[in-house]
């Protein structure tokens, strides 16, 4: 499917956080985040593209929003470590302008907990799939293939993520895709914003849609495209 056909589409964009638990009374906030904030359908409003890794304080590390794995404690400081260190200098970050920027790329979002408790945050315009412009500097560089070793070591040993908790997002569409399949029955189409479903709701989400882009026939005449994914512990 095209990717940019659903970009120009028009209509309203939901997200669906389908929990089936209580509100926490303070976020874990992991120490690491490596991630893109921005969506498939309209930048900046939509969370959908998994965060490739996320590390918490107590050493587990999520790639991908699909597994997880408990870090050493020098594996998990070494990479925040590494981290800090190149965000505390704000030219390892700056993009050099005279590159060519790329096409419908999401904005990448670096962010780490600092020796002080603050957190260091900086965002990656144009990086794509690793920056093949070679806009950035090389210690950025260096730190992503830092969180990609850790990352492919996640998936490669770690257990499967498998919260009661998914994020679904939808969007409107204005045309027929040729490729639409029937909405499943017995999931109500999202249509606004939920933070709070039962948790047996999630589960059918995960049974009945794609986990990738899809473009479903949800009445006659009528479309969406959605995608879903896991919820990390913070989100």
């Amino acid at each position: 499917m095209d990717r940019r056909a659903f970009l120009v589409a028009g209509g309203a964009a939901a997200v669906v956080g389908l929990t089936g638990v209580a509100a926490r009374a303070a976020v874990r906030w992991p120490i690491f985040e490596w991630a893109r904030p921005t969506g498939f359908f309209f930048p900046g409003e939509l969370v959908q593209t998994p965060p490739p890794l996320a590390v918490y304080d107590d050493g587990t590390a999520y790639a991908d929003a699909t597994a997880s794995f408990p870090l050493r404690a020098r594996q998990a400081e070494s990479l925040r470590a590494h981290t800090v260190a190149v965000l505390r200098n704000p030219r390892h970050t700056e993009r050099d302008r005279s590159k060519p920027p790329g096409r419908d790329q999401p904005e990448d979002r670096l962010r780490v907990r600092d020796d002080d408790g603050t957190y260091l945050t900086a965002e990656l315009d144009d990086w794509g799939d690793g920056d093949p412009a070679h806009a950035y500097p090389d210690a950025l560089h260096e730190l992503a293939a830092h969180v990609q070793e850790l990352r492919r070591h996640v998936l490669r040993g770690g257990e499967p993520w498998r919260p009661n908790a998914v994020l679904l997002a939808a969007v409107r569409l204005d045309f027929a895709p040729d490729d639409a399949v029937p909405w499943p029955a017995g999931i109500p189409v999202p249509d606004r914003i939920e933070r709070r479903v039962p948790g047996a709701r999630a589960q059918a989400v995960r049974g009945n849609l794609r986990s990738e882009l899809t473009a479903y026939r949800t009445s006659p005449g009528h479309y969406v495209a959605a995608a879903w994914r896991h919820l990390l512990p913070h989100e």
